[in-house]
């Protein structure tokens, strides 16, 4: 009689546990570095947004806004005299804090006095990202929390 080939039964079995052991340690990892991506896609895409904000403002000699569409988590919009020029949708699992619009003026300079700073985290993460704007308009992205 010829000796049987594959796996047991037994074997299978414990390949099987070893398998998910193995998954149920890393999934834990893996929600937490998929939570601070996205704190940092976040925080790329407003940092982009305003970005072409400043670049508009320039070259259509007019002021352009960056606006919440209700609040940042909900997505934001680049107008120029009344038309959108960019519209961002919403962020999903991600908390955005920060002014209520930011204004550029023709000289890519700020309207206002105050730097405006958005504030981006995520509840699955301790991962922080700040975007601060300084008042000659250009947008930096920083690690932790607006002080």
């Amino acid at each position: 009689m010829a000796p049987a080939r594959g796996f047991t039964l037994v074997e299978l079995l414990t390949a099987i546990v070893v398998l998910v052991v193995l998954a149920m340690i890393a999934v834990p990892s893996f929600s937490e570095l998929i939570a601070s991506q996205r704190v940092q896609m976040a925080a790329m895409d407003l940092f982009t947004s305003l970005l072409r904000a400043r670049s508009e403002a320039i070259k259509q000699n007019t002021d352009v806004t960056l606006s919440p569409a209700g609040t940042w988590e909900a997505g934001w919009a680049v107008t120029a005299g009344g038309t959108n020029i960019d519209t961002h949708a919403a962020t999903s699992n991600v908390s955005i804090s920060g002014p209520g619009v930011v204004t550029y003026r023709n000289s890519a300079r700020l309207a206002g006095l105050t730097q405006p700073k958005f504030s981006i985290s995520a509840t699955q993460t301790a991962t922080k990202r700040c975007v601060r704007v300084s008042l000659t308009g250009e947008p930096v992205i920083s690690d932790g929390a607006c002080s």
